[in-house]
């Protein structure tokens, strides 16, 4: 993991990508995000809109060496639906960002509008 602990804050690219999105609006999103892989929260703003969520799974599982996970990709949808109110079964690719799911609590957000 340590390609992503090495970086700067990712704040100015979530801005750059989501200039409408309030701040907590994207912290809170990458809580959810860290929250079900089991990271510090303090790490949320490591993780880029550009960066695949299976990505970041593999570097965790390495597939050689995991015999199981934690079940994170399972605590994510469940969150993500908790939360948002998505079901992420019928949009998820295994090559999917988490800009791309930012994009879809943001389609939420501005329905209710």
């Amino acid at each position: 993991m340590r390609s992503y602990w090495t970086r700067v804050c990712t704040g100015p690219e979530w801005k750059r990508r989501f200039p409408q999105a309030p701040k907590d609006d994207i912290r809170e999103f990458l809580k959810g995000f860290v929250d079900a892989f089991a990271f510090r929260r303090s790490r949320g703003l490591r993780f880029t809109p550009d960066d695949r969520v299976m990505d970041v799974y593999r570097t965790l599982h390495p597939p050689k060496w995991t015999l199981a996970d934690s079940m994170e990709l399972e605590s994510l949808a469940l969150r993500f639906h908790k939360h948002y109110g998505i079901d992420l079964v019928p949009v998820w690719r295994n090559d999917i960002t988490l800009g791309e799911l930012f994009a879809l609590t943001r389609q939420g957000a501005e329905q209710k509008d």
